[in-house]
């Protein structure tokens, strides 16, 4: 009510300055054929009478609010809007009132700047303290569920969940985090000012043994989202807890948790409307606890600079995920930096008006000239330079200088953006100390997602048997060496054909063992045996008999400050015979003046 008193008080204010004549008990729908009409001040004088007696009205606040726009009162068309914004509990109403906002004062940016303290990013919530050692000799004590359909055996109840975990411990922490992520996801952007009114299972089965058992269609993932394509409403969420060594995977309740639990609130959010697929993606990346987002975000400006990114068009028309290889990457990665450029450099309200607009079934251009207050006619075109002079910004200030610790104001990057281009292949075959990849056995390879179950060592080569598919199998590869360094093999697919080629590529995985999302890969279509060759630097490559059929921005240990010890991973989409494998790393470049090959 105090709103409603601040606004009269600047209402009454106005009054004195309208002509004794003015409309009086005017009807909404009269004062709507006197703004038709173009009488704004009539409306304001009628209007203002109106919620004097009613000061619910809604529908007298929004067209006092646009009379005001109309009149170029926009202190007074701010303040109608602010008390109809406060007043309403209706989603569209509160979307009005957001737009009329933005119209007239444009996006806040919120009070933030990672170059002074990466602990004060505003997406990290507060757990508490674990006892992270416990809770893994905790789940590590118990035997698993093993069977398709079986669920884990504790269950704790709460306000927003039912938890199944493998002990009473885990069910615990897991349903207290769980609740922690998904009131901040309410109160942030979904649902706010609403109680969730839904009660959700969530399955956290001891290890990925357990988890693929259960349903063998999760073989690749880390976790899962169920939801009614309908109507939005989430059925269950489903992951693990112990990595493949045995050990507490953190990342699964400080990232797959949250990550799964974005999926459930905006699935059920947008209630049945198709949630754009980098929206999803980019804004569960974003809540992902144990990222640095703005050091990737970094990152992905080394792309800008070069202009290699997705153009937002085209990301926008994305309705399914690109196909595997070397642009999911790229897809994931730049949909999680457009989705902290909008939150953190336009502020909640922008972001909401954002999201609310895709939801009433808006285009994306209707809905970024709301955000940004620009014109439809350029708004994105608009949107994608101000994100690329962000990143690139970013790049420029901050890249390996962003760490998790605290962080100083970072100045210029020490070396140029463009570095000395060198000419891969000729520095391979400079390269002197060559290694030995052992393939008589598969000791020197790594299980990732039950793998190993599908190669075998046959003589002195590799072969998988897995039938042809479009969800690629990856099988790490041990190797001491470190980037910059090549890799090369010997690889035939058996069934590959003009056509139907056969795939097949190198992937990285991160420093624990699992899959980093970025692949270069081939396709074979002789049935012949082809020298492959991968040169990892800051890009990795992949050439096929010389010539480079894929490349993409790789993953460094050095920027992880982690040992990787299966850096690389051979990805089979079908049956494939490898051998010869050898690695090397190179510290001598043979310099070119051209640009690399590719």
């Amino acid at each position: 009510m105090k709103n409603h008193c601040l606004l009269l008080t600047v209402l009454t204010a106005s009054v004195i300055a309208w002509p004794c004549d003015a409309v009086r008990a005017m009807s909404i729908t009269d004062a709507q054929a006197t703004f038709d009409a173009g009488e704004y001040a009539k409306v304001v004088s009628a209007l203002i009478d109106d919620i004097k007696t009613n000061p619910g009205h809604e529908e007298a606040y929004a067209l006092l609010a646009k009379s005001y726009e109309k009149l170029g009162k926009n202190e007074e068309a701010e303040t109608a809007w602010t008390n109809l914004k406060t007043i309403t509990r209706d989603a569209d109403r509160t979307q009005e009132a957001r737009l009329g906002l933005l119209r007239i004062r444009g996006p806040e940016k919120p009070d933030f700047d990672p170059g002074e303290t990466w602990e004060n990013d505003p997406y990290k919530v507060d757990v508490g303290k674990i006892d992270w050692a416990r809770l893994e000799a905790d789940v590590d004590s118990v035997k698993p569920v093993g069977g398709q359909g079986k669920l884990p055996p504790v269950l704790l109840e709460s306000a927003y969940f039912q938890m199944y975990a493998p002990t009473g411990r885990a069910a615990y922490v897991a349903n207290q985090l769980a609740e922690k992520y998904t009131e901040f996801l309410l109160e942030k952007y979904f649902h706010v000012g609403q109680e969730w009114a839904l009660r959700i299972p969530i399955h956290i089965f001891k290890d990925i043994k357990d988890y693929v058992a259960a349903d063998p269609a999760r073989q690749g993932s880390a976790g899962v989202t169920m939801s009614d394509r309908r109507t939005g409403v989430p059925i269950y969420i489903a992951m693990f807890m112990l990595d493949e060594d045995g050990k507490l995977d953190r990342d699964s309740l400080e990232g797959t948790l949250p990550h799964e639990l974005v999926h459930m609130v905006v699935n059920s959010w947008f209630g049945g409307v198709p949630v754009p697929r980098w929206i999803n993606e980019g804004m569960a990346r974003r809540m992902e606890q144990t990222r640095n987002h703005y050091k990737e975000a970094a990152k992905i400006g080394r792309d800008a600079v070069a202009g290699e990114y997705f153009r937002f068009r085209d990301l926008f028309a994305q309705k399914e995920y690109p196909h595997r290889g070397d642009r999911v990457g790229r897809f994931y990665e730049q949909s999680a930096t457009m989705i902290l450029f909008l939150l953190e450099q336009y502020g909640p309200d922008a972001a909401a008006a954002f999201f609310t607009a895709l939801k009433q079934g808006k285009s994306h251009d209707e809905a970024v000239a709301g955000a940004l207050g620009v014109p439809v006619d350029v708004a994105i075109d608009e949107f994608e330079r101000r994100w690329v002079e962000w990143i690139r910004d970013l790049y420029v200030r901050y890249d390996d200088k962003i760490d998790e610790g605290d962080i100083a104001v970072a100045s210029a990057l020490d070396v140029p953006l463009v570095q000395t281009q060198f000419k891969e292949l000729a520095t391979v075959e400079h390269a002197k100390e060559w290694a030995d990849v052992r393939t008589d056995s598969l000791d020197s390879f790594k299980d990732v997602g039950g793998s190993k179950r599908f190669w075998k060592a046959d003589g002195d080569k590799l072969v998988c048997s897995m039938k042809p598919n479009d969800i690629g199998l990856l099988l790490g590869v041990q190797i001491n060496e470190e980037p910059p360094m090549a890799f090369r093999c010997k690889v035939r697919a058996p069934e590959g054909s003009y056509d139907s080629p056969a795939r097949f590529g190198l992937g990285m995985l991160d420093h624990r063992g699992n899959d980093a999302g970025i692949e270069v890969g081939v396709a074979l279509s002789d049935g012949q045996t082809h020298s492959l060759t991968c040169v990892i630097d800051d890009e990795i490559a992949i050439y096929l008999d010389g010539k480079c059929t894929g490349r993409f921005p790789a993953l460094r240990a050095d920027q992880l400050n982690e040992d990787i010890d299966w850096p690389l991973a051979l990805v089979a989409y079908g049956p494939v015979e490898v051998s010869d494998i050898t690695v090397a790393r190179f510290e001598e470049f043979v310099v070119g003046s051209d640009e690399k090959s590719d």
